[in-house]
């Protein structure tokens, strides 16, 4: 089977998912509890259309640029929808995967500038600004920042108005509704499709897993790419468990997926630096003269003042990685272990 976009009538485009109040609201995406004997194909169908649900719930909120966390919450619902076609992806067409995961790299691409100026503006530039509030260059570079912030919104608003965007919406939620990876012109679905959920998903978050471990070998003596590449494993992870959460005890999720987000969110921190290293870069390559060196100070001292205090993160990174380690795969039987019973709260 062949996906293409439904067609849209022009105004579809613009239509809002919400109205009334509802413009200036941020909605986070709750994912379906899964019933116990759900099969697999059946969990996939409930988790997309979850995803394309929470996307379309806060279109409105990024069009009206009414709280940043509307384009958060939209990069979210993408990101978990590219990993569910991974997870999936051995059992489903490839030109199907291929093709939608290409049109959700689009959109995540369109909604980037919003979202990586918002990250600045909100949490990188402000810990500098109350150290050092009387430094004018600080100011300037706030100003510059907040221009190209507004240049991403406008992005992210006409890529939601655009007929491709509301293809892609439409087009995710009849292939999940419609079951469309049962191609009939194609070979037959993949037997696991109908496999109980709970017999086939133990084996693909071992993979997950193994996948985190190897990317997080010698944790300490890790580089800065190595560590992105380890954010995005423990990221997939993270989401495969949110999918599957409903069908495992909570005594046993919940201290290894609370320790899994703390870490991801600790690792956001250092690559949110890293964006604000390649932002400014690129901010400072575009002015000239004066107005260039005064922005290439601020910005060296933005840059220097988080690296600065990554310093102080690592032996709590170091921490939070053994933790992980030492938790027993949840999804898996075994004898609860002192890393299991010990309190959530991280420190």
């Amino acid at each position: 089977m062949v996906l293409m976009h439904p067609a849209a009538a022009p105004d579809e485009a613009q239509a809002p998912a919400t109205g009334g109040e509802g413009v200036k609201k941020f909605h986070k995406g709750s994912l379906p509890r899964l019933p116990r004997g759900v099969i697999l194909e059946d969990a996939l169908s409930r988790i997309v259309l979850a995803c394309v649900e929470h996307l379309r719930a806060n279109e409105a909120c990024v069009s009206a640029r009414a709280h940043i966390e509307g384009v958060h919450q939209m990069r979210v619902a993408i990101r978990r929808l590219r990993c569910c076609l991974a997870l999936f992806g051995d059992l489903l067409p490839a030109s199907q995967c291929q093709y939608l995961d290409g049109e959700l790299r689009w959109l995540l691409k369109e909604l980037a500038p919003a979202r990586d100026w918002d990250v600045f503006l909100d949490e990188t530039l402000p810990p500098v600004l109350q150290r050092l509030e009387d430094e004018p260059r600080l100011d300037e570079l706030r100003l510059q920042a907040q221009a190209k912030q507004e240049e991403g919104y406008a992005r992210a608003a006409a890529a939601l108005q655009a007929q491709r965007y509301t293809g892609l919406v439409m087009l995710l939620a009849a292939w999940a509704d419609g079951r469309s990876w049962h191609d009939p012109f194609g070979p037959p679905a993949h037997p696991s499709l109908a496999l109980k959920a709970t017999e086939a998903v133990s084996h693909l978050l071992d993979q997950l897993l193994a996948a985190v471990k190897d990317c997080g070998a010698d944790f300490a003596a890790l580089d800065a790419v190595q560590r992105h590449r380890l954010r995005i494993e423990i990221k997939k992870l993270r989401y495969a468990t949110d999918f599957f959460a409903s069908l495992f005890p909570r005594r046993r999720l919940t201290p290894f997926l609370v320790t899994l987000k703390t870490l991801q969110d600790r690792l956001g921190v250092e690559n949110d630096a890293a964006v604000a290293r390649r932002l400014l870069l690129r901010l400072a390559k575009e002015m000239h003269g004066r107005e260039r060196t005064r922005l290439a100070y601020a910005a060296g001292v933005v840059v220097g003042w988080h690296a600065h205090t990554a310093d102080s993160r690592q032996q709590h990174l170091d921490a939070l990685w053994a933790k992980l380690c030492a938790y027993p795969p949840f999804w898996r039987p075994a004898i609860v272990s002192a890393a299991e019973t010990a309190s959530v709260a991280v420190v």
